[in-house]
């Protein structure tokens, strides 16, 4: 979304230092905090001894992504103009086409849905003219389908393009109002932050406890929910955020075009030791089906992200798209490398001038590669099995997950990529 930031305030050493102790133990002082901050964040009370309460020290929606989630958001087709008849298409075409049954099963709206003002009571309201029944009967209807509602808020006091209102000093409120209204994800938005309130707080501690507070306001709430932080601003994000949400952003907001991929790809890729079940690195959603990059350059970054173990989000319109599109997005074989339920993301094991080789374990015992050439032109890009992380067989399959040829070697691993383009292999014993 359009991005207003306002300036990170360095803290002073010693203010720094009393912070970093009490984050530690998961509590901040009062005069750390604005007026009325334990309403804000939702949290119950400490227990009668004086303890923290009993999920201080648990991630926020733990269990609720076991694999990355899947489904659909409308921010990178339709930026703020997603209204209840855009979501009802959307949920219908997952439904109905077998992106359901693949695993696509959250509908996600984005920044813009609400307006800038809350009612006289503290709500938020939706725009009338996008929701003229409001939020509800939209997740009724997504969950009619058997499908999972998302919705977007920002940390701060007002999303990121500055057309609605944020979520900072209603925390407490706006869960309960997620929660009654059966929403099943929220996206946590990092704008308009309250750095005026905090001048002494280094930007990674007061991220850490505004997520921590909108999780706690979760809890408090008593539906769960799957958080997803999108603090992409501090690239130490993944230091904190693995120890409370579901998913976290990596890199800033992805464009529909292949640089970008690639900028979002490089960052993501250099945190893969922070991934892991039901915790996963977030690089942003697909632009697959949205115009501008070729299919080559669509099926790097389906492949790309799947050997990520991000979250596969589709960002296009699902009721209006070509076969080549829908085939990439509906790869059962892709899928099931990002859904592979070991949970390991995968990594680097060379970079040569562009010519990446990655390899990622799978819980089959198999590993899925993948050569990736970033250049504007064609290569040849080799391997061997050992060096992927296999041995002890004679011989072991190749099984390219895109064309479905299947090869066998007894040792080297080697293809031409195409510029841009990706070759996607499993790797198992023959």
């Amino acid at each position: 979304m359009l991005r207003h930031r306002s300036a990170v305030v360095i803290a002073a050493l010693i203010g720094a230092t009393v912070l970093l102790g009490l984050s530690s133990a998961g509590q901040f002082p009062s005069w750390d905090t604005p007026p009325n901050a334990s309403a804000r964040s939702g949290a119950p009370a400490s227990d009668a001894s004086g303890g923290v309460p009993s999920y201080a020290f648990i991630p926020f929606g733990s269990g609720l992504a076991s694999t990355p989630p899947m489904g659909w958001n409308g921010y990178n087709h339709f930026g703020l103009d997603v209204t209840a008849d855009t979501i009802r298409a959307m949920a219908r075409s997952l439904a109905v086409s077998g992106m359901k049954a693949l695993g696509y099963t959250y509908v996600n709206v984005d920044g813009g849905w609400d307006l800038r003002a809350r009612t006289a009571g503290g709500d938020l309201q939706p725009d009338p003219k996008k929701f003229p029944k409001g939020i509800k009967p939209v997740v009724d209807f997504v969950h009619a389908l058997g499908l999972k509602f998302g919705i977007y808020t920002s940390a701060g006091f007002r999303n990121c393009a500055n057309t609605s209102a944020g979520s900072f000093g209603h925390y407490a409120h706006d869960a309960a109002t997620f929660a009654a209204w059966g929403v099943d994800y929220v996206k946590l938005d990092w704008c308009y932050l309250p750095l005026r309130l905090y001048p002494l707080m280094p930007h990674a501690l007061l991220s850490e406890m505004l997520a921590r507070q909108f999780g706690e306001a979760i809890v408090a709430s008593g539906r769960r929910m799957l958080l997803d932080v999108n603090d992409w601003i501090d690239p130490s994000t993944a230091s904190w955020a693995r120890d409370l949400g579901n998913m976290w952003r990596t890199a800033t907001d992805i464009r529909d075009n292949y640089q970008s991929v690639l900028f979002n790809f490089t960052r993501d890729m250099s945190q893969y030791r922070m991934a892991r079940q039901d915790h996963w690195n977030d690089p942003d959603m697909l632009e697959v089906g949205n115009g501008g990059m070729s299919l080559n350059e669509q099926r790097t970054q389906f492949s790309l992200w799947a050997e990520l173990a991000a979250p596969l989000i589709a960002g296009n319109d699902l009721s209006h798209m070509s076969h080549d599109v829908f085939a990439i997005l509906t790869n059962s074989q892709v899928i099931a490398i990002d859904q592979d339920p070991l949970g390991v993301q995968g990594y680097p094991l060379t970079n040569r001038a562009g010519h990446w080789v990655l390899t990622r374990p799978l819980a089959s015992g198999a590993r899925a590669i993948v050569l990736f050439d970033a250049t504007g032109k064609a290569a040849v890009i080799s391997t061997t099995v050992a060096a992927i992380g296999l041995s002890g067989s004679a011989e072991y399959e190749l099984r390219d997950v895109w064309s479905g040829r299947v090869v066998t070697t007894k040792g080297p691993i080697s293809a031409q990529v195409s510029a841009h383009g990706v070759v996607m292999l499993v790797v198992s014993p023959a």
